[in-house]
């Protein structure tokens, strides 16, 4: 990643696990909960073997199942998949124009009787308008889980972003701020949400209710302590490069940059803006061809596609293709459809995204910033 992420204290961590002999959730799993819950001031940190557990663990802990709805952005696809785990019918909100982040005024509107959570993406380590989303729940009686496998220490209005939520999820797999290899930790001032979610991500002898073992490993938990110490300095090599592509950017009138509104951090993860070229009588195909040429990864449309629109939802193929939770569900009473339109905003947009990684070194950073510059020149010499 262009940054040194490892400096000696994991070997530290991982040797005093291997002499206790305990290679199981110990003491080590509860340092790290306990260190994580301080370092955010909330009440529980429970840690699990992945994110993507935790999201299923938590749309559990939110009362979804059989014929409830749980409100997603359509950027990415990993909520709504947590959804589908629980039997639960994944509904989709537009996202904002200028943030891409999930529009509550499209929340709210999409909110029914049937709605039990909404998981708003903070995308690649922006905030979405988290105070008004956690309004459009409280107002509706909805769990709001944060996914913030993108935004680690995220400042917004005061707080962090996944504390804003009833319950925020953190990412550690490999590609992220802090890694432990895989990993994740959902965090919530909630005791019930805490116990709910705990009791289904690893149980011992005798469940009392469906559940299964998420666990995270000691050695997952020894990398995560040394990495929790040394991550806001990571984040902040990554601010320095995330200024150094944006500045790349100045000039150039047909680019979208990606907007940080007023009272929101930046928790660099991806960075990213909007092709409009083709408004400007520039071919999308020759700033390809540039961005190709300069060596570095780049990637023009993301998914080319919002979630909704990917053939896991709209086909029936979870649950051996019975037809739940999205097609011919005996329990589910709505008439949701997965149609062309349902978030025209994302429609429009996702196949405009321009991303690379900015999750490396200032010194790094210049140089991609340079590269980019000049493919700007060339695409726009025609």
């Amino acid at each position: 990643m262009g940054v040194d992420r490892f400096d000696g204290k994991e070997i530290e961590y991982l040797q005093q696990i291997l002499d206790s002999g305990n290679l199981a959730a110990g003491s080590f799993v509860s340092r790290l909960e306990t260190e994580f819950a301080a370092a955010y001031g909330v009440k529980h940190a429970i840690a699990a073997n992945a994110a993507m557990s935790l999201l299923i663990s938590t749309v559990y802990a939110a009362g979804a199942g059989a014929g409830d709805e749980v409100l997603c952005d359509p950027v990415v696809q990993f909520h709504a998949i947590g959804a589908l785990w629980q039997n639960a019918h994944p509904t989709w909100a537009d996202v904002q124009a200028d943030t891409w982040l999930m529009d509550p005024a499209s929340a709210k509107a999409n909110i029914t009787p049937s709605t039990k959570a909404i998981i708003a993406t903070n995308l690649w380590g922006q905030p979405a308008e988290l105070d008004a989303l956690r309004k459009v729940a409280d107002d509706s009686k909805v769990v709001f889980i944060e996914d913030c496998a993108h935004a680690m220490f995220l400042p917004y209005k005061g707080k962090y972003a996944g504390t804003w939520g009833h319950i925020g999820v953190y990412s550690f797999c490999q590609g992220k701020h802090m890694t432990t290899g895989d990993g994740g930790m959902a965090v919530t001032d909630d005791d019930d949400l805490a116990a709910r979610i705990r009791s289904v991500t690893c149980f011992g002898e005798s469940p009392p209710q469906l559940a299964t073992v998420f666990r995270m490993t000691e050695m997952q938990a020894a990398i995560g302590l040394a990495q929790l110490e040394k991550v806001k300095g990571y984040i902040e090599e990554y601010q320095k490069a995330y200024a150094q592509l944006s500045a790349a950017l100045e000039g150039c009138d047909w680019v979208q940059p990606r907007a940080i509104k007023e009272g929101c951090g930046n928790s660099p993860y991806i960075f990213s803006f909007l092709f409009r070229g083709d408004e400007k009588g520039i071919e999308r195909e020759a700033f390809e061809q540039a961005l190709f040429e300069t060596g570095d990864l780049w990637n023009i449309g993301f998914t080319q596609a919002p979630a909704y629109k990917y053939k896991l939802f709209t086909e029936p193929m979870a649950y051996q293709n019975k037809g739940c939770p999205t097609h011919n569900c005996p329990y589910y009473k709505g008439d949701y459809e997965y149609r062309d339109g349902l978030c025209p905003t994302a429609e429009e947009i996702i196949p405009r995204m321009v991303n690379t990684n900015c999750m490396i070194s200032e010194e790094t950073a210049k140089r991609v910033a340079e590269g980019l510059r000049k493919a700007l020149e060339t695409a726009g010499k025609g």
